[in-house]
């Protein structure tokens, strides 16, 4: 964490439930030690079609022209053959069918089958692993995105009170709905609930884009199974597409996969890798994800502390000079959380200050006002340690939680007023002014702000206060705020 590191990813698809409970404790205990907010995402697993065990566990050598079988019977694989999890596989496909292996890395053409078997020819040679991913490009499979492990692993996920839950290989919007309703009906956090992240990582997605960033929180650019199910040269301008898509509808996104691959073995990374992760910075990421590289790689701490010099360098570069303020030339949205995340950006600006403090109970305002893109620090305060964890993973946010404050007697409906309608009730004012303060004195101690510095305080709904959905210029310890 002291090297940079904000979210901790448990990939469902490896290790035992003890060994992702310890991990996740750890990450946590570690978090606690430093003071600092860390946010867990649980991966699921999905329809993942892989293959099975190889004989000893040893890699074998599949050679270009020779003879391959893929099978769903219960066996040991080697150079001539190897099972996979997928029973219905063999329905699946015909001869002249691509099958990639690993990533792509080894390539087979389908010359027949049968109802276990699927015969072909290798075309790419290469070695092959135990629990190898096979993809068929442009081939619709006949499977849910959850399969029953996701459903099991999910309600261990969620009773972790884990931040942020991965759909893989998301195809529909559906999907997504069928997720976010299960993590609704199980997940016992009452602020900072977990939120959906889908994996874009299929051809299908992508044709299906606008409809599941709809139904989701948040997405990833998962490249590895995209350029794989899609082409190569085509990653690039679905990622482009997909965060410019993403932040246009206020959801925040994950860049995923080889970012700093060859540090998995080398402690330095190539400079194409190095632009690599800038441009998935100037584009607009949320975050940028590590994977095999610090989950087996050589080099982990310095994986991650080579990630964050990149990105601290490439965030040198302002929003305006990227021309990525977008939601700013985009039609009105008839949101009040919109025109209060551009009142402040603009209030921001107008009194020259680079600094904004939301308050927010669920992280949802902060989320908003990070969505705008301004540029601007952004602190967040809340009352809840899942909400302030789970904003750990959002651009250009700083979580801080402060004490919660108690309210006096108030008007009906306390959460749609304003200060002003607040200032006419009795006990009013003052709650709103110790809110004010609380807020002050958490940023003053966590050393973000200076007395006499001018910066932007404002609020999402707010139960019982009159913060409620405002903005206002704040000036630090002065009794007074200047207006």
């Amino acid at each position: 964490m002291t090297a940079g590191m904000n979210a901790v990813r448990i990939n469902m698809s490896h290790g035992t439930v003890d060994e992702r409970s310890k991990a996740i404790e750890l990450a946590r205990a570690a978090a606690a030690n430093l003071k600092l907010p860390l946010a867990i995402l649980v991966d699921l697993s999905g329809p993942k079609i892989r293959t099975r065990t190889l004989k000893n566990g040893a890699p074998v050598e599949l050679k270009k022209g020779a003879q391959f079988t893929i099978t769903t019977r219960e066996i040991e694989g080697d150079e001539t053959i190897v099972s996979t999890n997928f029973a219905d596989l063999p329905q699946a496909v015909e001869p002249g069918t691509r099958i990639l292996i690993d990533d792509g890395a080894i390539e087979m053409i389908v010359e027949s089958e049968t109802e276990t078997d699927i015969k072909g020819v290798i075309s790419v040679g290469g070695w092959l692993k135990e629990r190898k991913g096979i993809n068929l490009p442009n081939t619709q499979l006949p499977i849910p995105s959850m399969t029953e492990k996701d459903h099991v692993d999910l309600k261990w996920a969620l009773s972790q009170r884990v931040d942020y839950i991965a759909l893989s290989f998301v195809r529909r919007a559906e999907d997504c709905r069928e997720a976010k309703q299960l993590i609704r009906e199980l997940d016992p956090r009452r602020e900072g609930q977990a939120l959906l992240v889908a994996k874009i990582e299929k051809a299908e997605a992508i044709e299906n884009l606008d409809a599941i960033i709809a139904e989701t929180d948040g997405v990833m650019v998962a490249r590895g199974d995209l350029g794989v199910e899609t082409t190569v040269e085509h990653v690039p301008v679905y990622q482009k597409r997909i965060i410019e898509r993403a932040i246009a509808n206020d959801k925040f996104v994950i860049t995923a996969t080889q970012m700093l691959q060859s540090m998995i073995d080398s402690p330095h990374p190539t400079r194409a890798e190095a632009s690599d992760v800038a441009n998935a910075v100037w584009d607009g990421s949320d975050a940028v994800m590590l994977s095999a590289e610090t989950a087996s790689g050589s080099y982990p701490v310095e994986t991650i502390e080579t990630m964050a010099r990149i990105i601290d360098a490439a965030e040198t570069v302002k929003p305006a000079e990227l021309r990525r303020p977008i939601k700013f030339s985009l039609p009105p949205t008839g949101r009040t959380s919109q025109a209060l995340c551009k009142a402040a950006a603009y209030a921001a600006k107008e009194v020259m200050t680079e600094k904004i403090a939301v308050f927010t109970e669920s992280g949802l305002m902060a989320r908003r006002l990070s969505g705008v893109r301004s540029g601007l620090q952004t602190f967040a305060l809340t009352t809840s340690c899942d909400a302030c964890n789970q904003l750990a993973l959002i651009w250009g946010v700083q979580p801080f939680t402060y004490p919660e404050v108690r309210t006096g007697k108030a008007a009906e409906s306390p959460a749609n007023q304003t200060m002003f309608d607040l200032s006419r009730t009795e006990g009013g004012p003052d709650a709103t002014e110790e809110l004010l303060i609380v807020g002050e004195r958490t940023l003053l101690e966590a050393g973000v702000v200076t007395p006499g510095e001018t910066i932007i305080m404002m609020a999402g709904r707010l139960s019982g206060h009159g913060l409620s959905s405002s903005v206002i210029v704040w000036t630090i310890g002065e009794e007074v705020p200047r207006r």
